[in-house]
């Protein structure tokens, strides 16, 4: 089936990956913010251990992490860091929880499905 523009209509809608400003809220007060990756196919919360280093001394409540995590291409990175706390985005908050660990320059921020 084809829509007035001859454009398939049964195909399914595919998610493009955008970037937008997300805010971390201190527990003790005061905020961070990041620019985030929003990819629905990432399967969980990161962010790239050059941006932490930037500002860990800002972000609280940060803890160390025992948590390895598999690479889209199949190898093991661990995680350095991990945080829980409130993200908020574009004056939605939501309790989040992420991993820390080296993007290589992929990205700052990666917001995947479990932030979703």
């Amino acid at each position: 089936m084809y829509d007035n523009h001859n454009h398939p209509t049964d195909t399914p809608d595919k998610s493009v990956p955008f970037v937008h400003e997300i805010t971390f809220k201190n527990p003790e007060g005061g905020t961070t913010q990041v620019q985030a990756l929003f990819d629905d196919s990432a399967m969980t919360g990161a962010m790239c251990a050059k941006t932490f280093c930037a500002i860990k001394h800002e972000l609280q409540g940060w803890q160390p992490s025992k948590q390895t995590l598999r690479m889209a291409n199949g190898t093991i990175v661990q995680s350095e860091a991990t945080w829980s706390g409130t993200v908020n985005v574009a004056g939605v908050e939501a309790k989040g929880t992420f991993e820390v660990f080296d993007s290589r320059g992929g990205w700052s921020f990666l917001f995947g499905k479990p932030l979703l």
